[in-house]
């Protein structure tokens, strides 16, 4: 499924040359969510907001320069032209280098598992662990890897700073890692729509056995000084380790960690 952008729904705007590239770039976007499934033309109107005549027009035009492709589906995905352009990118205006020592010193401030990791479409993407001397660990988590928003606390932190929109749809369809029947009764989107509700009264949200059974976890989003958070840091222990009274005692710190790797990115 692919999510809703800004743009009014059914509304064909891309008459006005200055909007061509904005609308093209949420159709782009919109087939990027779709990953290697492939969208319908229906799909994409719906996700973008776009009238479906002029999606169809833009995926035409995104085809003819290999931007997009359709298969004998009739589905839409990512072209191979958008490959050989990602490789004449430049590299993201954040360098892991100077970002690994601040998680390091929160790593061994806490004695537990700090990860970092970044936005991406509808879920967060890891980009460094760093270890703590706590013997036990909880490694469920390898960098690399890219979890949705609602299956780790560094995704309810990011998911906290966007759209209500965007967190409607993200609890609508979310990935939980809790086995069914591990949280009884209790009401799942009533209990992360509170963790989102904690990073914008506290900065950070946290909590035990809330998106794995037997695992803790605070997170706490990284602002930027050019577009709206896209980065993250989080600790992650076993459950004994991170009670209520640790968390408190431990996010001044994981606040701070927060800001420094702030100054290093755009």
């Amino acid at each position: 499924m692919v999510s809703t952008a800004s743009a009014s729904p059914g509304v064909d705007v891309t008459h006005n040359p200055a909007n061509v590239v904005a609308r093209a770039a949420a159709v782009l976007e919109a087939v990027a969510r779709a990953s290697a499934e492939g969208a319908r033309l229906v799909d994409l109107a719906h996700a973008t907001g776009i009238a479906r005549p002029s999606v169809h027009r833009l995926l035409q035009d995104l085809t003819e320069v290999g931007y997009i492709e359709q298969g004998s589906d009739r589905l839409y995905r990512l072209g191979s032209g958008l490959f050989m352009l990602g490789l004449n990118a430049p590299t993201p205006g954040w360098d892991l280098s100077s970002i690994r020592p601040i998680a390091d010193g929160l790593a061994e401030l806490s004695e537990d598992t700090v990860y970092v990791s970044v936005r991406q479409f509808d879920g967060v993407h890891y980009l460094l662990r760093t270890e703590g001397a706590y013997p036990i660990r909880a490694q469920l988590v390898d960098v690399g890897d890219t979890k949705p928003y609602t299956s780790s606390y560094s995704g309810l932190a990011l998911l906290s700073t966007l759209g209500a929109a965007e967190q409607d749809k993200a609890l609508a369809s979310r990935s939980f890692d809790v086995p069914e029947g591990w949280l009884g009764d209790t009401d799942v989107e009533e209990l992360l729509r509170g963790k989102l509700a904690d990073v914008a009264r506290q900065g950070y949200c946290g909590g035990t056995s809330v998106v794995m059974p037997g695992v803790a976890g605070m997170a706490a989003p990284v602002s930027s000084r050019t577009q709206r958070p896209y980065m993250a840091i989080s600790i992650s222990a076993v459950e004994a380790r991170l009670t209520p009274a640790r968390m408190a005692e431990l996010a001044p710190d994981l606040l701070e960690a927060a800001h420094e790797i702030s100054l290093l990115i755009p």
